[in-house]
Parts: C-alpha cells; structure tokens; sequence
C-alpha cells in the first residue's frame, strides 16, 4: 500500500515538472543552434561576400534590427501569447537560417537578400525571450519549484549553449561548411518549436486573447507601466549600467590584455572559457540554494563582489591567475540576472510583460556600445590597467547607488 502511494506520489511529481523540463530542454536545443550561428554566419558572410566591410555592417544591421523589432514586438507579445510567441520565434529564425544556403545553392542569394535573412534570422530573439521567460512562473508553480531557481536553470542553459556553441559551430563548419552548419540551426530551431507546441502546456493564466487596445496604445501601457513603477525604473537603470560596464571588459579589456600581455588569440579563449565556466557553475550553484536567500541581499552582494574582482585584474596577471580570477567573477555575479528575472515576473502584471520587458531588455541594450566605445577611448586614453581600475570604480559606484535606491527594496 505505502509502496503504490510513494510510485503515485512519484509519478505526480515527474508529470507536474514535465513541462518545465520540455521547456528547458526546447531552449537547450535551440540555443546550441543560435550559438553555432555565432560563428556560422559572419564566415558565410565573408566567404561568399569577400569583404570584411560587408560583414561587419550586417553584424551592425542586425545588431540595431534586433533591438528595434524586440521593442516593438513586446505588444505582440502579451496580445498572442507567451507560447504562441515562443513556437513562432523558434519557426521564423530556423526558416531565415534555412533560407540562406537554399538561396545561395540556387544562385539567388543577392547582398540585400542576405541582409534580409541574416536580420530575420534573429528578428523574434528578443520577444521570444520574453515569451520563455513568461512561460516560467506557470510552469515553476506547476512543478511546485522556486521561481529562482526555475530562471537559473533557464539561464544555465542559456549560458551552456553560448560556451558550448561556437567550438561546435567551428568543428561543424570545418566538417560540412558553413551551409550545413546554418542547416543544423534551422533543423534545432524547429525541433525547438515542435517540443514547445506538443510538450509545454500554457498556463490557465497565459492561454486568454490579447485586449482589444491598439497596438500603440498597448506600447504607450508598457512604457508608462515602467515610468511609474520604481523598482523597474531602478533595475532598468542598473542593468543598462552593468551592461555598459560588462562590454567594455568583455570587448575591450579581455581582447586588449590577451593582445599586449598574454601574447595570443588562445588566451582570450582561455579567458572566455574560464568565465563561460565559472558562470555555468555559480548559475547551478544558485539554483540549488539561491531560493534560501533574501533576493536583494544576493542581488547587491553578487555586484559587489564582481565589481571588487575587476581590482586585481588591473595588474594584469599571468594568463592561469587571470583565468582563476576571472572563473571566480563569473560565478559570483551568475545570480543577478535570475533574480532580475524573477523580479519583472513578480512585479509586472501579465498583461503588461511582453511590452514591458521587451522595453527593459532595449534600454539595457542600448548600453552595450556606449560602454564598449568608452573603453576604447579610455585604454587610448589612460592604458588598460587603468582602464580596468576606473570600470572597477564604476561598478562599485553603481552598486552603492543600487544599496542606497528605495525602490530596490522592492525586490
């Protein structure tokens, strides 16, 4: 009798978390082929295109289309729903991947088409997002687990394809050539979409029709939404500040030390790999115990303690130091974007989340060149260990200035 009731206890709890792990395992799968695309498509485009120019003004044009089309999709976002949005993600960025070197094998593939494609390929990125991550809270209540950590498993898996997905992409691409590399993409994308159409149930809550406000009028909501809520305000500004801090180290500082320090393109792997790692670790790590902690307490100290660690990278260690260094900052600051994401869930009426965290994600977008051209100036400026010292200085700034905020306190 206690045996029959512990296998039903059991089998109850396996069915109530299946949707939870459909979904992670549908992110998984199309991550991993959004990441090899990461190397697929700039040496497509250079092969086929000859000019570096090129490139690089289709990495900037879908650089500004992406933030555009996840601004002023986030309406759609909460008028289709959150599954509806994430399926259709997954089916129009793996038909664009597919498009390429189907075009391209019949002769058809002009620069303005492969503009187009490249840029469609990642056009739904940032609502499709938003549409996961509001398909969390449903499903992390059905599988009686803790909001922080269903978001830090998500973001593992988000941070395990990005490490894992450029070797592969690279190895793929040596194998069976770009083509074949953007043919896997499109194949994992729709594989994705199948798993989240047949596997993932919407939440009673989620599964109700858009309003019948217009489209402007539900984008004027979500902005007047985010003016007036103070703890969204706060994590807006904060995440466009670490942000900009982020890629002046990540784009700037890492590639300058490993080219006047360490000597080698292998070191700034090395030290991307060691962040990637220690990322990955801290994520998994804060999904296993991070629910036991205060929310803000974890937020402010992960800050802290990754602006402290930018310190002694301004003495420039040698290449195994600077990796431990680095591997250390990765995991202590891996909790602030799940508790960020926890945050718009709780505070942000389900109506309203689309266009709202699709304004929150453009703004802390916007951020990302500015701090990476203000790194430049300062290592032509004043060198890179100084450089290094005043982002350190600038982290901490932010963080006293997040300690001090009264709408964080809200968290």
């Amino acid at each position: 009798m206690h045996e029959s009731i512990d296998v039903t206890e059991k089998g109850g709890r396996r069915g109530r978390r299946r949707g939870m792990y459909a979904l992670l395992c549908a992110v998984a799968i199309g991550a991993v082929g959004e990441a090899m695309m990461v190397v697929a498509v700039p040496w497509f485009v250079l092969r086929t295109t000859g000019s570096v120019a090129r490139t690089g003004l289709i990495v900037a044009v879908v650089a500004v289309g992406v933030a555009v089309a996840g601004f002023a999709a986030g309406p759609l976002v909460d008028r289709w729903g959150f599954k509806v949005m994430a399926v259709a993600s997954y089916l129009v960025g793996g038909t664009a991947a597919a498009l390429i070197p189907l075009c391209y094998a019949s002769g058809r593939l002009g620069f303005p088409a492969l503009v187009a494609l490249v840029l469609a390929a990642s056009l739904l990125d940032m609502p499709g997002a938003a549409a996961v991550t509001g398909l969390v809270p449903g499903l992390a209540e059905a599988a009686r687990m803790p909001l922080e950590r269903a978001n830090a498993l998500l973001g593992g898996v988000y941070q395990t394809a990005q490490l894992c997905g450029p070797p592969l992409g690279g190895g793929a691409a040596a194998l069976l050539g770009t083509e074949g590399v953007l043919l896997i993409d499109a194949g994992a994308c729709g594989l994705a979409a199948v798993v989240i159409a047949c596997c993932v149930a919407a939440p009673a809550r989620s599964t109700r029709s858009g309003s019948a406000e217009s489209y402007l009028a539900g984008l004027r909501a979500g902005l007047r939404t985010l003016r007036r809520h103070r703890l969204l305000r706060t994590l807006t500004a904060s995440s466009a500040a670490f942000n900009a801090l982020d890629s002046g180290i990540s784009g700037v500082v890492l590639v300058t030390y490993a080219y006047q320090h360490l000597g080698s393109a292998a070191g700034l792997g090395v030290l991307l790999t060691a962040f990637g790692l220690g990322t990955v670790a801290g994520t998994l790590g804060f999904a296993a115990v991070g629910h036991r902690f205060g929310r803000r307490e974890v937020y402010l100290r992960s800050s802290l303690l990754a602006g402290l660690l930018l310190l002694p990278l301004a003495a420039l260690p040698p290449l195994p130091a600077g990796a431990a260094l680095l591997a250390v900052l990765g995991a202590v600051a891996a909790p602030v974007g799940p508790i960020r994401t926890a945050a718009l869930q709780r505070h942000v009426q389900e109506e309203q989340y689309g266009r709202v965290t699709a304004a929150v994600d453009t703004v802390a977008m916007t951020a990302v060149p500015l701090g990476a051209s203000a790194a430049v100036a300062l290592v032509g400026g004043v060198g890179l260990a100084w450089t290094i010292l005043l982002i350190a200085a600038a982290y901490l700034l932010v963080v006293a200035c997040c300690w001090a905020a009264p709408g964080l306190r809200g968290i």
